[in-house]
């Protein structure tokens, strides 16, 4: 038996931009905070992370590969602008990193893409700034939430510590960016698809997603690789080439105890 599934598209860019203005994955109805009508609401922390589960692929930024690789494959999702991303599961509906109560596996590193939600910041084309907007259908959201939104008719500590989350998010994306153009550039980015043989017999075959390319890495001209060891970003390459082998927790998380 095999099936064919690809990374689910488009993925949201980690610092909340999205091909053709599509919806933040997770979010269903991102809104702007607003002093009168959020004065009395408040947060609480996660108890699940549900909103995650329908997705096999999270986004990352390039400052994340490092703890990722320790548990995810990571990829890059294709398109004009390829994505990185972590893999959490091996269907497009599954995230395999979620217990029966929506709970994150304990241990297991945590993308920022997970960790910001439900805050996200979005463009105002009017007013030229971005925006700290928040999912106005989370069920973290109530008036008794542990955390205000707002003291005295202005942001509390928690807000404003949001907002400095998600603009160093954004900082990061365009980081990413630039990391991911110059891959590009040198045309170090190859599709690879992937077959995995689960220990029932039965064979998945993923794809739609680009890795780096180890013979045309290891082509680099001296210079360029100098350059790019400067900015950090030889580590991020060695780190997705090795995050290969996290494929077969996939497959353990799969068919656990078989």
């Amino acid at each position: 038996m095999t099936t064919t599934n690809q990374p689910p598209a488009p993925f949201a860019q980690p610092n909340g931009q999205t091909p053709e203005n599509a919806m933040p994955m997770f979010y269903s109805a991102p809104r702007p905070l607003d002093r009168a009508r959020d004065t009395n609401m408040r947060l609480s922390r996660p108890t699940h992370f549900r909103f995650a589960a329908k997705t096999n692929a999270i986004p990352l930024l390039v400052d994340e590969f490092p703890m990722a690789a320790a548990y995810y494959p990571i990829v890059f999702a294709a398109g004009p602008m390829p994505i990185p991303a972590a893999v959490v599961g091996l269907k497009n509906d599954t995230n395999l990193f979620l217990d029966g109560q929506g709970r994150w596996l304990n241990g297991a590193y945590l993308p920022a893409y997970v960790r910001r939600y439900p805050f996200i910041l979005m463009d105002d084309p009017e007013q030229k700034q971005f925006v700290l907007c928040i999912d106005d259908t989370t069920d973290m959201l109530s008036e008794t939430g542990e955390y205000a939104l707002f003291e005295n008719g202005e942001p509390s500590p928690f807000t404003k510590s949001a907002m400095e989350f998600c603009a160093a998010l954004r900082q990061q994306g365009d980081a990413t960016d630039e990391f991911v153009k110059a891959l590009k550039e040198f045309d170090l980015l190859m599709p690879n698809d992937a077959q995995i043989d689960l220990r029932d017999g039965t064979k998945l075959q993923l794809s739609g997603f680009l890795v780096i390319d180890p013979k045309k890495f290891d082509a680099l001209p001296d210079n360029i690789y100098l350059q790019w060891r400067k900015k950090g970003w030889i580590g991020l390459i060695y780190a997705q080439l090795l995050s290969s082998h996290r494929w077969q927790n996939l497959v353990d998380l799969t068919q656990p105890g078989k």
